[in-house]
């Protein structure tokens, strides 16, 4: 099975927000959303289980969704995908607002507010059906499509990995550019773009 068939099909960049137990803002960036209905206005999205905001999201059936534009920094992107929320406060050195009391990019193309109505659990993610509470236009910018990243992200001559070897996933073909070491990410870090964990990244 080629899975590259797979990610020929065309998804975007996202970053969530939500609050944990102890009020914290966290977040993470993802790449599953998809518009289900226009009216009632209904969007669905896939978090990784061991994800520190698939937790909270589960705990409130709350959550924001920033879209990214093409423009977005890779800072943003690092930030929200490639370390958990558990350890760092994602939201602090980034611009953000707060909509229904949870965090969103204050530079987005569009900026949502969600409620989950229904979820469905597979085996390494659940997928939550939402409600759109409420939405607001952002930037007059393109929206950053995966393939655009994944462009912009090769054509950098940028040191990815330890020693100069490369981390990749396995499953999604993302390659790690952290400025933390790859063996020194938390063992609940998960691929920013699939989800999956740790473990099914190899050194080339």
């Amino acid at each position: 099975m080629d899975l590259e068939a797979l990610f020929k099909i065309s998804h975007g960049l996202y970053v969530t927000g939500a609050k944990d137990g102890q009020g914290r803002l966290i977040g993470s960036c993802i790449d599953a959303v998809m518009v289900i209905e226009a009216v009632p206005a209904q969007i669905m999205i896939s978090l990784c289980k061991t994800s520190y905001t698939c937790e909270n999201v589960l705990r409130t059936g709350r959550l924001t969704l920033s879209v990214l534009s093409d423009d977005t920094a890779d800072d943003i992107i690092r930030t929200f995908g490639m370390q958990s929320s558990r350890d760092i406060d994602k939201w602090a050195t980034i611009q953000h607002g707060l909509r229904d009391g949870l965090p969103v990019l204050e530079e987005a193309v569009s900026r949502l507010s969600l409620r989950v109505v229904h979820r469905m659990e597979t085996a390494t993610h659940f997928v939550f059906l939402c409600d759109v509470v409420s939405i607001e236009k952002g930037e007059d910018k393109p929206s950053l499509i995966y393939a655009d990243y994944q462009k912009r992200k090769q054509g950098k001559e940028k040191k990815m990995t330890t020693e100069g070897k490369k981390w990749v996933c396995t499953v999604c073909g993302y390659v790690y550019d952290g400025e933390t070491p790859f063996e020194e990410l938390p063992e609940d870090w998960v691929c920013p773009l699939c989800g999956e964990p740790k473990s099914v990244f190899v050194q080339e």
